[in-house]
Formats: structure tokens, sequence, C-alpha cells
């Protein structure tokens, strides 16, 4: 749908999309001057912007088109937020002249996506923070609301993975569009109550089912509070694909787009927000050195599905910007992604107090222990349904042992812990051991799943192992394909060794590893600094009484 839309996109997303040269932005504009970002008091609860966030700033402002490369901890999801509070500012000074004469009846907004409903919730939690000075609203897909408030004849259009897991998020409900429509303020809040409580107690067997002309009714009400939602709110958060909805795209039209975690959608994916709107403006914001878009299909792999828009973008440095402070890892932690990732132009301004890691009895923020053990396949549920996926129970073990002592010895928090593995499998065998040891609050979950998140501690099981006789000296592609897998992806090693704050630990084979051109550049690097041991040689600096 978003590539045959394109012929009937304007200027701006058809140059986008077709690669050609985008004009740098309409000079008649009135933007805010430098000065006035710098001395913009933030809102409570939110950072203020530094030098290279406030250049990005500018530049979102100035330009028609702007893409903007946020490494782990420099504040991405915060300066997008203001951003869109500047557009607002902005649009508030210079009344929009309209391509097309329809569009004048629309309510103008700012709209801002995500790939996914997660990204899309932290920006959303973020610009609740401005309060008054901002009405965002919420928008979910339709499956989404359904599986909130069903009603005949709605189960059969959701997905089992909506049936089974996805809510709209509880924090948000002040601002949810589905949530809004039935609170006083709406004028159809009452009727459309109503109606809920009559189909839940269908549901429950104690009441009558709507008629097929009464369902009708109800979703011809549900609209028209859509409708008066959408109207009276100034930006529209939804995922790119829920961009394209007709109640969005029939009632409002986008003046400027925001899309975050940009280069973790397909490009298609990106362009539907694009084309569904006629945007004077356009920012990207992302990072393509971290996790790209999940592409599945071998053939659409090598057709360049996997190369998101952001990053086919990112090349042309004009309309670049990267953000170089950040303010998440200790600096030893930093080093080496800052350098392998970002030509070692991330900055670190963050105090961290010292780790209690040991290595050899010595403290390190940094430590890699080196196991091996034996990995096994299994089986595992997972929100898509069944898989086959690996764990090690070595690494589990050693992984279980410094989990406990970083609680009961060091006194961390148990919330301040993170366990992460690139394997469903290993993150089910952690789960399990952890509720035994009644562990449960520190958080065990894939390297994919951990972006834009941070801990004080986290432990990185990697799984895959060999003995040492079975690794090959200069093994070819195919045999790292096969024993050390997606586990060398250099993408999701940058995600999994960014996300703690004072103390990363990392169990692994480090003799099969090294056999993987990113882990190879990793462990070579710490090495030389001593990072490296054997996990037995691991343990954690008792707390003082």
């Amino acid at each position: 749908m978003a590539v045959n839309n394109i012929v009937s996109a304007n200027e701006l997303v058809q140059k986008i999309a077709l690669g050609q040269h985008v004009p740098k932005g309409a000079s008649q504009s009135v933007v805010p001057p430098r000065y006035q970002l710098m001395r913009e008091k933030a809102p409570e609860g939110l950072p203020e912007l530094n030098k290279s966030q406030i250049n990005a700033v500018e530049k979102a402002l100035n330009n028609n088109f702007t893409i903007i490369q946020g490494p782990p901890g420099t504040g991405k999801t915060v300066l997008g937020v203001y951003i869109v509070y500047w557009f607002l500012v902005m649009n508030s000074k210079n009344p929009r002249i309209f391509e097309n004469p329809k569009d004048k009846d629309k309510k103008e907004v700012i709209l801002c996506c995500g790939p996914s409903n997660k990204s899309v919730d932290v920006v959303a939690e973020c610009l609740v923070k401005f309060g008054d000075k901002l009405k965002p609203l919420r928008v979910y897909s339709r499956q989404l609301e359904m599986a909130e408030y069903p009603y005949p004849g709605s189960v059969l259009q959701l997905s089992p993975r909506s049936l089974r897991h996805e809510r709209s998020k509880a924090e948000l409900r002040n601002i949810t569009l589905h949530h809004r429509i039935r609170e006083e303020q709406n004028p159809h809040s009452t009727e459309i109550k109503e109606f809920d409580h009559r189909i839940k107690l269908a549901i429950e067997s104690k009441g009558e089912e709507l008629t097929a002309e009464e369902v009708e009714d109800y979703k011809s009400l549900l609209n028209k509070a859509r409708v008066h939602e959408l109207q009276r709110h100034d930006v529209i958060l939804c995922t790119c694909t829920a961009a394209s909805s007709p109640n969005l795209t029939k009632t409002v039209s986008a003046r400027q787009i925001l899309i975050d975690e940009c280069a973790m959608a397909t490009e298609p994916q990106a362009l539907i927000p694009l084309v569904s709107n006629k945007p004077e403006k356009i920012v990207l914001l992302g990072d393509h050195k971290q996790l790209r878009p999940i592409v599945k299909n071998e053939l659409l792999r090598k057709l360049g599905m996997s190369k998101s828009l952001f990053e086919r973008y990112f090349e042309c440095q004009s309309q670049t910007v990267m953000l170089d402070t950040q303010y998440r890892m200790h600096e030893d932690i930093c080093k080496f992604p800052s350098e392998e990732y970002y030509g070692g132009k991330l900055k670190t301004e963050v105090n961290h107090s010292s780790s209690v890691l040991q290595a050899d009895s010595q403290q390190k923020h940094i430590v890699f222990g080196n196991v091996i053990g034996e990995e096994v396949s299994l089986v595992v549920s997972t929100e898509k349904g069944t898989e086959n996926s690996k764990a090690n129970r070595a690494e589990r073990d050693v992984v279980i042992r410094l989990a406990k002592a970083l609680v009961t010895e060091s006194q961390i928090k148990q919330q301040n812990i993170a366990i992460l593995s690139p394997y469903n499998a290993q993150v089910s065998e952690f789960k399990k051991e952890l509720h035994e040891h009644k562990m449960d609050k520190i958080t065990v979950t894939t390297i994919t799943k951990s972006q834009g998140c941070e801990w004080r501690y986290v432990i990185l099981s990697t799984v895959r192992s060999l003995l040492s006789k079975e690794i090959e000296i200069e093994p070819d592609r195919a045999w790292r394909s096969k024993h050390v897998g997606f586990v060398g992806d250099p993408n999701q090693i940058n995600v999994g060794i960014t996300r703690a704050k004072e103390g990363l630990c990392i169990i692994g084979n480090q003799e099969l590893l090294s056999r993987s051109g990113a882990w190879g550049q990793l462990l070579k690097h710490y090495r030389a600094r001593n990072f490296v041991t054997e996990a037995d040689k691991i343990s954690v600096r008792k707390a003082s009484c």
C-alpha cells in the first residue's frame, strides 16, 4: 500500500522515497532562534538539552528532512519530544499553506510514529511531561482496541497475538483514544458505555446479544466519538502501520512527521505515515548501529528489505546529525562501542559510583567470564507461538550465582539488575531459576527486547559453545553461521553491551566467540584492558555494613 501510494504523495515524500535531492527548507517560516532554544526551561522530569541536542533541534526546525542518529544513552527520544514541542511553537506563528484545499477542513497535527507500540509508548510518556503545553493523543490499532472492548464479530478480526498479549499501556490511559471516548468530556461517552455494558452482559451470558443493526450503530457511534477527540488534539501518537487508518487520514493532516526508532522499521513500514499525509517536515530518529528491521524471508533480505529508510539516508551526511554525549554508561563500558560503532565520537558525561564486580579480586566495570558449556536445543513458548531455541546450562548456573551475589552480598536491588540473552530458551531457563530463588524482580529478557532500556548491572549470556578441539582456527562463513549464528551480529552485540550503567558482565565461550569478527574485536579490546577471566574467578564486593 505504502509503495503504491507514492504516486499520490506530495513532492517532499516522493523525493525521499525515490532517493532524489531534498530541498533544505522553506525560508519564509519563522523559526525560533538558537538562544530561545537554549533558554527554554525543561519540563519537570526531563533534562536540559546539551549542545549536540540543540544542534539537532535547529536542524529539524530549519530543514524539510532531517536524520538524527542517537547512540545508546544520548537521549534520542527526549530530543524527539523537544522537537515536537518546538514544531508546535513554530506552527502557532506560521499559518499553513495547504497544497490541497480539501485539507483545510482537517485538524492540523504533528504525527509521532514508531515501528512498535513500545517505541510509541516511550515517546508518549515523555510528551505528557510537558503538561498543558501539548495536547497528545495516543491512538492504538483497531485490533488492540477490539481486544479490550470486544463486540459481536470483532474476535474474528483479531490475530492470535492480539488475543494473547498486547494491551494499551495503563499509564497512558488519560491520553489514549479508545479510553477517552468513554470519558465524560466526550459527548458520545454515555451511549458508548451503555453499549459496552450490554455487550459485557451478553459475553457473560447474562443478556441478549446486539442485533446486526445495533452493532452498526455502535461502530458508527465509536467513529463519531473518535473524530471528536482527534479534532481536539495537537499531537497524534501511533505506530507507522496505524497511521494509515481511515479515522486518521480523513480527520487530521500531519504538518510534521517524526518517526522514532526508525532504523528498526522496514522502508515500506516507514513510508506508511509519509504517504498517508502531506507533511512539510519529516524527522527520522534512530540508530542503524543498533537493531535493524527484522526480516525473516531470505529473498526479501537479499533484495535489501533489512536496510531501513533511516540507514539508506544516513549516508547523505548533509541531512544527518549524531548526538555525541551519552549519560548512561561508565566510560569503560562506553569506550569499545564508541570506537567500534561511532568513530570514537561518543563522549561520556556521567560519574557512576565504583562497580561491585570483581575479576581476580580486582574491581572492574566490565568483565568477560569464560565458560566452556554445552548448548542444548529446546522448544519454548513465545508471544508468537512455539519455537526451537538454544540454552546453555553451564552459563545459566554462572549467571544465577552472580545475580544472587549481587543481590545478597552487594545489596543491589533486584530491579536494578538485568539478565540478557539472544535466545528465548536461555531466558526461560533464567526465569525458572530466579523464581526458585525468589528473585523474580530481576529483569530477564532477550537482547532484542532490551533496546531502549538500561540497568545498573547487566549480565549477558551468549549461549553458543563448542569444545576447543571442535573449533576451527580460520573458519569460513558457513561454519560461523552454523556455530555462532546471529549471536555474532554486530548490531545485536552493540545493544547488549550498552544497557549497563555501572557494571557489565558477559558470560561466554571466548575461543568460539573470537572466531566471529565483531566478538573478536570486542575480546581483543577487553583482553588489552584485563577485562577477560575465567567465569569462576568473577566475584562481587560485599556491601559495607
